[in-house]
């Protein structure tokens, strides 16, 4: 069975039926025809409210643009008149996020900001006249339409009355592609994306009240699907988790400035999504790195913790997605012993089952490579592999079958953890069986001490078949870039950071050797960084290797 059959038997057929229906409307939808029946306002358009200015932008951002360049996920590029809207050479993610127009939030506090945002919107209608390409994919199609109704106090004022009626007239078209290329082929955060705007746009637009409350009513469904019992969003990423909360905050905030009454299920998945953020923050105040996304913008996270108010407590454990926490002293560590992904939304699983993340103080000491790009053949599959993150891999084999861009085939089916607390500290044990085609299980035991001064591990490779071919197995555990190490008699290595003292990290009796790595906090943001590797071949039955982090003295 080929990957994409692999992939394929986990897809629900509405799925495939959407995307098919997608592909086939295509034509249509870059018509004239379609234009000119579906696309032009039956009535005057009006803005009658907008939703309120929560997220601060990156003045910095702003003055480069005015400069007659952008920089959006780490890359810069020439943005001058005329406006170069396709940017060729940039990944689609880039130009995605270009289209997004969350940009305008950078434009704010600059001078003449108004007047540039003015000029860059009016190019944008100029040169986006009907659906045919990607800015009017329905992802940024989304984003778009709640920027432009979130800043359209900004780029109004001191518009002309032609300019207003573009703006507003533009805004309707959109809003009525989008209510007919909601994405359920993909589902997941893009979804919520979907309805969001659909929600803002009846609730800003005249005449448009019952978008709004179709678009709430399906978002109350979504969510309900999407946010697990524990709080966790589905997709079991930090980063992506952030996004859906601050979509929910947006929308709260949104109902109250209209006067609407919010649902109880909005104000209760809210709370249990902000208790489950505080879950994934390590010492530093950042998400730890499992599966797709960055470390976070913390200036969003400062704002996102003011808005909330008093801090929630983070839990012990997420029970549906399968993470642990264990925290003691100055130390935390997350442990991920669950499911890759939900089955039939695999874009940003990752193959890191039983990986951890660890950090003392406010500096992290073991870490996750992160996510440099999504359209980047070189990295972007490095990156998700087994061998990027913190666990055991075996033979350079993958547990779980990455490839292409978002997509993920053999995984592991039986995924688990247990904890347990007593006087001498916290400890998860967890296995998974993403090796089972070779006959292996892996175990691994975490242990961090109840004075938040050691944290030790084992790792056993369990066989469930006579052993066909000799194997390796490799426990890795990628050091930040901060962290200096230097290599010590009897293969203990010492580590140092500002802020978290020194650390030994020994495996007795195993040989321990250091190697390159890398790491990525951000999109499009890289730093050389080394990683500690404990390799030994397996043995014919179950192999054990016993590690530990320690506080010197």
């Amino acid at each position: 069975m080929t990957p994409v059959l692999r992939t394929l038997r986990y897809l629900r057929p509405a799925q495939v039926g959407h995307r098919l229906g997608r592909h086939l409307l295509a034509p249509w939808f870059a018509s004239s025809l379609y234009d000119r029946w579906c696309l032009t306002p039956d009535g005057e358009a009006a803005i009658v409210a907008v939703p309120p200015h929560l997220w601060p932008g990156d003045a910095a951002n702003g003055h480069r643009i005015r400069g007659g360049h952008i920089r959006l996920v780490g890359h810069d590029h020439p943005f001058a008149q005329p406006f170069d809207w396709q940017a060729r050479g940039q990944s689609l993610l880039w130009r995605f996020t270009l289209h997004y127009f969350e940009w305008l939030a950078d434009l704010r506090d600059v001078e003449d900001g108004a007047v540039y945002a003015r000029a860059l919107i009016g190019e944008w209608i100029d040169a986006h006249p009907r659906p045919g390409d990607i800015a009017w994919h329905p992802y940024p199609l989304s984003l778009r339409v709640y920027a432009w109704l979130c800043h359209a106090p900004f780029v109004l004022d001191g518009a002309d009355d032609d300019w207003r009626h573009r703006f507003v007239l533009s805004l309707d078209r959109q809003v009525r592609h989008l209510g007919r290329v909601v994405e359920r082929d993909v589902g997941g955060n893009h979804m919520i994306k979907n309805l969001k705007a659909l929600a803002a746009a009846g609730h800003c637009l005249a005449g448009k009240g019952e978008l709004a409350a179709t678009a709430l009513a399906a978002l109350t469904d979504t969510i309900a699907e999407q946010v697990l019992p524990d709080g966790c969003h589905y997709e079991r990423s930090p980063a992506y988790h952030l996004q859906v909360l601050c979509d929910l905050i947006d929308l709260q905030a949104l109902l109250a400035e209209t006067k609407t009454a919010t649902p109880a299920w909005l104000d209760d998945t809210i709370g249990r999504m902000a208790r489950t953020l505080a879950f994934f923050r390590l010492g530093d105040g950042g998400l730890a790195l499992f599966n797709d996304g960055d470390v976070g913008d913390s200036t969003r996270l400062e704002r996102l913790d003011k808005l909330l108010g008093n801090p929630p407590k983070a839990p012990e454990t997420l029970d549906q997605a399968g993470y642990h926490r264990l925290a003691a002293g100055e130390a935390v560590a997350v442990m991920d012993t669950g499911r890759c992904c939900p089955d039939e939304l695999p874009a940003h699983a990752h193959a890191d089952t039983l990986a951890f993340e660890f950090s003392v103080a406010d500096a992290r000491l073991v870490v996750n490579c992160g996510t440099y790009a999504y359209q980047d053949a070189a990295w972007r599959n490095r990156l998700r592999g087994t061998a990027a993150h913190s666990t055991v891999e075996i033979d350079g084999i993958d547990s779980a079958e990455v490839y292409g861009v978002f997509r993920l085939g053999r995984r592991p089916r039986d995924a688990q953890g247990r904890r347990r607390t007593d006087a001498d500290g916290i400890s998860v044990v967890g296995q998974h069986d993403g090796y089972r085609r070779l006959g292996l299980i892996h175990h691994r035991r975490l242990s961090l001490a109840s004075d938040g001064r050691r944290l030790s591990g084992e790792d056993r490779v369990q066989r469930t078949r006579s052993p066909g071919t000799s194997r390796r197995m490799a426990a890795r555990f990628h050091l930040h870039p901060d962290v200096r190490v230097a290599l010590g008699a009897g293969g203990v290595l010492s580590l140092d950071a500002p802020g978290m003292g020194t650390w030994l990290f020994e495996a007795p009796g195993e040989a321990v050797r250091l190697d390159d790595s890398v790491y990525a906090p951000h999109f499009g943001e890289m730093h050389q960084s080394r990683q500690i590797v404990v390799e030994t071949p397996l043995a014919a039955g179950d192999t054990v290797v016993r590690w530990q982090f320690r506080r010197h003295p």
